[in-house]
């Protein structure tokens, strides 16, 4: 739903910190679900097949399982569950829910083997926001704010 006249405020974005721990349980995350995946199912020939890779072949395997679980989650939930640890949302400019485009350029930005470091860039949006138009935000923080909005424009419609 479009929050009319709604913008996202810089003090409402996740600290890079959060940014990096989102980053960080994601991958640990992937990487349990693999491991769990794997031994559920009894698939040891190709867990040696994954440990067999070459570099660029190991790193387009976990950009697919990348690609799978950050375009499930946030498509669905707006969140990765690192994000729900943190206490962070993925929003677009007007406050909306990601709508499935956006969700999935900024998976496919993900890709990119140097992206992360493109949050090292002071208080600049990373690769993957700014080029999808989403933005991580602090969700109490941001559900405060839109409370605030829509009274707001509720007073002014009175």
């Amino acid at each position: 739903m479009k929050k009319e006249g709604f913008e996202i405020s810089n003090y409402l974005l996740a600290s890079k910190k959060k940014r990096f721990l989102n980053f960080f349980i994601d991958g640990v995350i992937k990487l349990i679900i693999v491991k769990l995946v794997i031994t559920f199912l009894n698939l040891s020939e190709f867990a040696k097949e994954i440990d067999s890779l070459d570099m660029i072949e190991r790193y387009l395997f976990w950009s697919l399982i990348s690609f799978v679980y950050y375009g499930i989650t946030e498509t669905f939930l707006s969140r990765s569950p690192a994000k729900y640890f943190t206490k962070t949302i993925v929003v677009m400019q007007d406050g909306s829910k990601p709508v499935l485009m956006s969700v999935l350029a900024r998976t496919l930005l993900r890709i990119l083997p140097f992206e992360p470091l493109s949050f090292l860039r002071g208080r600049a949006l990373g690769l993957h926001d700014k080029n999808s138009g989403t933005f991580v935000v602090v969700k109490s923080k941001f559900e405060e704010q839109i409370h605030e909005h829509l009274e707001l424009i509720s007073l002014e419609k009175s």
